[in-house]
This record gives structure tokens, sequence and C-alpha cells, in this order.
């Protein structure tokens, strides 16, 4: 018998329809396809002690298969949909679509997807992963469907459905069960977005698995790939950046807030998909692999009044090689920005939420002393040749002297004195963490010098004089210093001196990479409505901190865009950052998540200050 509908008249949206939990029993198997109706059962007149112990039961059955572009969808016998991600091999989500029932077909309509399930519902699924429809379909088993094109040519009456098709074409969803009947389901295509409207979503079910391991680059690349889906399904408008032939691509996000009389805040908000490199040594698990023990992330939606730029690199670990050309050839892209968010960084304490408004900036050196000769022995040619080492061993002394201080010339003519209320913070600091003043002042306003390691040629034994000597030096710096001043400065003593040294050897000096010193607007707007969304989730007013570290990228794009950056740290002082076993509060998760929410809210409806730029920005080509 053929019927013809519209699932319009039957949907519930929303609405996922649960089986009878008296239909589902622990020792029944479905068979699939056209059998999938019959039920077997374990016999109840064998007595227990009888039994032999049970195999562990199979992995359910993948029963259907469908396929939109890179994306491969496979309905399995728990009613379990799992969504792959073809270009990086990857599961990407798993969908519930009704628990324990089979799912015996799919077809996709442009981006929607249809589910025929084995107790006769059909539900449709958005690109999006969002449940937009169900209605009961057959009384019996839906074992198949296809969508077809109304009135199209025979031509294309075989190929399915694609984005090409005409704005008014017509389509039918048909369906066959077991209850014989076959039905014709009017069905429409989902409406094109013309901009993405932003939402709040925290329970994106993807796989994390081992992409983001910094020391292969294949693995990073997959990483970008993720994150560029992952805002494409989520509603923005994404693309890939890219930085250079060694280095990682910048994803590129922009989610559109609604619409409004006036233009919308813009937020860019800055990460990194990048990591550092860990040894297995120390962890309790694998250091790749994210593990939740004691909770899981909670979802929430809200569609805001303004439009959420997300820009995340893949090589802030290794010193954004790339990052500034990238972002500078695709500033139109971006578009214009009016304040930079930020979440990188830990608490001075354990459960007092603090708000970072400084960092200190960094210049990285290379120094390289050779003899440009061969390794020697120490036992025939110790004491005749000037080595190396010794030079280096001198010229790293000369950067600081006996009191710890650093002795390049007019290294802290520009330091910014500490003003009456940084020191009085610092004092309210110190109460609450028991640690000394002086010593915060000096981790977080106070420049610093650090040899980091020395590396040498040869086997490194006792008996070898090594040809060559390489150290790592690096320079914190801080408000006023002058980064390249800095860095020259840098460069120049150390020539200096070793010329002073009159050796034969040949010094190689090189500056590395180099980040500025960043300090917030503690008086903006922006950044009392970060505090007040903090202050009204923990209850307490958020310390203000600055940390010893440094993030190329936040003073770069707040000059770039001529905007200010926020910095909200969500991590605590015990969570271990870069070392084994480090770790993230999932409580500090949500309540980051509440107060990001009542931040980006406050901000769409304040007239806080713009950028002067055109009212909207470009859309992405991607």
């Amino acid at each position: 018998m053929i019927t013809t509908g519209s699932p319009e008249q039957h949907r519930s949206r929303a609405h996922i329809t649960r089986p009878d939990a008296r239909h589902v029993h622990a020792d029944a198997v479905y068979a699939s396809s056209a059998s999938a109706e019959r039920r077997y059962q374990a016999s109840e007149s064998v007595p227990a002690v009888a039994r032999a112990p049970r195999p562990p039961p199979p992995p359910p059955a993948v029963l259907a298969v469908v396929v939109r572009g890179e994306t491969v969808y496979a309905g399995c016998q728990d009613g379990h949909l799992k969504v792959w991600d073809l270009e990086t091999r990857t599961l990407v989500r798993v969908l519930i679509t009704s628990e324990n029932v089979d799912i015996l077909s799919l077809s996709m309509l442009k981006s929607d997807l249809y589910v025929c399930l084995a107790n006769g519902e059909m539900q449709r699924w958005s690109a999006q992963f969002e449940h937009t429809a169900s209605w009961k379909a057959h009384t019996g088993i839906v074992l198949t469907s296809i969508v077809t094109r109304l009135g199209a040519p025979a031509a294309a009456d075989d190929r399915p459905p694609l984005d090409g098709t005409p704005d008014n074409a017509k389509f039918a969803l048909v369906t066959g069960a077991n209850d014989d009947q076959m039905k014709i389901w009017e069905v429409e295509p989902p409406k094109l977005r013309k901009s993405a409207h932003l939402s709040l979503v925290t329970d994106v079910d993807m796989e994390w698995g081992r992409l983001w391991e910094r020391d292969d680059g294949v693995r990073a690349f997959k990483a970008a790939i993720w994150l560029r889906k992952c805002f494409t399904q989520l509603g923005a408008e994404a693309c890939l950046l890219p930085t250079g032939e060694n280095t990682n691509p910048l994803v590129l996000g922009n989610f559109r807030g609604n619409q409004t009389k006036r233009r919308r805040p813009r937020i860019l908000f800055y990460g990194h998909y990048d990591v550092i490199a860990a040894s297995h040594r120390g962890w309790y698990s694998d250091p790749f692999t994210l593990t939740g023990r004691n909770g899981y992330l909670s979802s929430g939606r809200r569609a805001l009044d303004l439009d959420l730029v997300m820009l995340i690199e893949g090589e802030e670990e290794a010193g954004s090689g790339g990052f500034v050309e990238a972002v500078k050839r695709n500033k139109n892209a971006i578009g214009p920005i009016d304040a930079i968010l930020v979440s990188n960084s830990t608490w001075i304490a354990e459960d007092t939420p603090c708000i970072t408004y400084g960092l200190r900036g960094v210049v990285h050196c290379n120094v390289q002393i050779s003899s440009e000769g061969p390794d020697r022995h120490s036992g025939v040619d110790g004491g005749v040749t000037v080595e190396p080492m010794f030079d280096m061993l001198k010229l790293l002394g000369t950067l600081t002297d006996g009191h710890n201080t650093v002795s390049i010339p007019r290294f802290y003519d520009s330091v910014r004195p500490c003003s009456e209320q940084e020191t009085q913070l610092y004092s309210t600091l110190a109460n609450i963490t028991k640690t000394p003043a002086a010593s915060l002042a000096s981790r977080w306003r106070e420049p610093s010098l650090t040899v980091h390691n020395v590396e040498v040629s040869g086997p490194r034994n006792s008996t070898v004089i090594p040809a060559t000597v390489k150290a790592h030096v690096s320079v914190r710096i801080v408000p006023d210093q002058d980064l390249e001043t800095i860095a020259n400065s840098l460069r120049e003593h150390l020539v200096t001196a070793f010329e002073k040294m009159q050796s034969p050897n040949k010094l190689k000096v090189s500056i590395e990479h180099t980040a500025d010193w960043w300090l917030g607007d503690l008086e903006g707007p922006w950044f009392h409505a970060l505090e007040t969304a903090v202050q009204s989730e923990w209850g307490v007013e958020p310390l203000r901190i600055r940390e010893g570290g440094s993030i190329p990228s936040v003073p770069y794009l707040e000059k770039e865009f001529a905007c200010h950056a926020l910095h909200l740290p969500l991590g605590q002082s015990s969570d271990e950052a870069h070392l084994p076993n480090e770790r993230i509060s999932l409580s500090n998760l949500r309540r980051g998540k509440q107060v990001v929410e009542r931040f980006l809210l406050n901000v769409g409806k304040s007239d806080f200050p713009r950028s002067p730029t055109d009212p909207e920005p470009p859309s992405l080509q991607i």
C-alpha cells in the first residue's frame, strides 16, 4: 500500500521518542535487515547454574551508511548514530537517536539527515547535529528510505539532491516498512543561512584523541581541520589561514550575532591548538589523551547580539611562527575587532578567581662559540687549545653580577616605577597567597635573564674537548622596556664582551623570536564588564594579577586591531601547567562558561567603544 503525507503533520520538534523499557530484555539480540522484528531470547527453562559464562557482547553492528562530502554517517544497532570525518579519519560525534532502537536506513537531503528506526519512527537531524523533527511514520519497522527530487529530468532521477539544485525544487522522502506500507513524504531542503547566528555551545561530543601532539605536524594539521569543521558545524563561517610552509595554519571562525539596528560588537577570542612535547614518564595517563575523571561538561545555547571571531593558532608553543604575517594578510577576512578575549593561564591560588592584566615580554637568544675544527681529546690537546667551553662560561658570566642583576648597559633605564596602588595590590596578594610581596613583584613586573641550557658537540664524555658549544638565553622584559632595544642591547653586549676576551674562537649570536610585554586597561569598560561577570559567578571580587610568562600574540593583536585585550585565567595554582599530570578543574570550566556567557550578553547590550571601521565585515572566502 502506498500513502502520502508530510512530516509536518506528524512532527514533534526537538522530541526524541524513547522505547518502552519493558520491551528491552537483557538477553535479547536483535537481528538486522528483513528479520529485524525477530527477537531471540535465552531460554528461561535453563537453570542459571547450568549456563556457561556469557562471552562479552559484540560491538553494535553498523546497519546503514550514508556519505555527504567528507562526512560519513553510520547508523548502528543500538540507536547510536556515529559521524566520521574522512579527511582526518576521526570519529567526531556520537548522537543517540533512540536508545536501543536499531537504525536501519539513512537518507540525506542536502545537509539534513533522515533517520529510519526499527520502532517505526523517522527523525530529522541538521548539519549542526540538532534534532529538528520526529514523527511516527509506520506501525512496523522502517527498513528502507530514499530522497528524490520531484519533477526532476529523467537523467537526474538517480542522482542525490545536491546543494546546487534550484531553490524552488521539491523533494520527497520515500520510506518502506514491514507493515506492507510504502509512504511518500513531502520534505523541504534546509534553508541556506545568510549569516550564522552565534550560540554558546559546550556539549560538542567530539573525540579529542591524540591530534594535539606538538611534535607531529600531520596530527597538528588534522587538529586544525577538526577545529574548522567544528566551527562550521556549530554555525560559523570557518576557514584555514596558512602561516608558512613549515608551520601550522590559523583557524578562523566567524559567528554572526543577531541583526541589530546598530553595529554589533565584535569580540575576537584567541587561543591555540598546539601543545608542548611531553614524555610519558611521570604521567598517570597518556599525556596526549584528554581524560575526564570527575564529571562531564554540560550544554547550553543562547543567541547573542554580537559577533564572535575565533582565531586559533597552531604554533603558540613554538613562538607563533608566521602568525603576524598571516594576520596581516588576512586582516580584511578577520574584520574589525572591538576587544580581544584570551583564556590561557592559571590563578594565583586555589579557590579565588583572578583576572590577568599583565604579561612580561621575552627575547630568546642563541649563542654559539666554535673553534671551527674537530672535537679533540683532552689527554692529547688539553691545555694547548683555547677551549670553546671556557669561552662560553666566561661570556655567560658577564650577563649578570654577583647580586643577580643584569649587566647589560642601560637595561633597567626604562622600567616603569611601581605605583602606590600596585604596591598595595602586592601586599593584598601576599596576605592571600602567603608569598612575599617582593617575590610577586620580581616574578611579574621586574625584568630578568635566564640561561636555559648549554649543549656541546661530540659524544659528551669526559675525555672530549667539544669544538662547538651552544647556549640558549632568554630575557624577560616589562613595561616600559622597548623590545627591539633590549634585543639589540643583548646582542651588542655579547659581541663586545667576547671581543674583549681576544679568543681565537668564533662567536655567533642570533635572536630566535621575541614577544612584547602587555598591560591591560584596568579602568576601561571592557575590563569592568569581565570583572563583573566573574564576580557574579563566584560571588567574590576577582583578584587582579599579572603573569611572568609571555603570550606573543596578545600584545600584537591588541596593537594590530587598535583595541584592548582581556585575559581570563581558569586554571588553579596546583594544575601543574606544562608539567606531568597537568590538569584543569571541570567545575572551573563550567563556571568559566557562565562567566563568558554573562560577559558576552552584557557586551552585546552595552554601548562600548567600537573600532572605527566599516559596519559589517566581509564574508569569509571558504
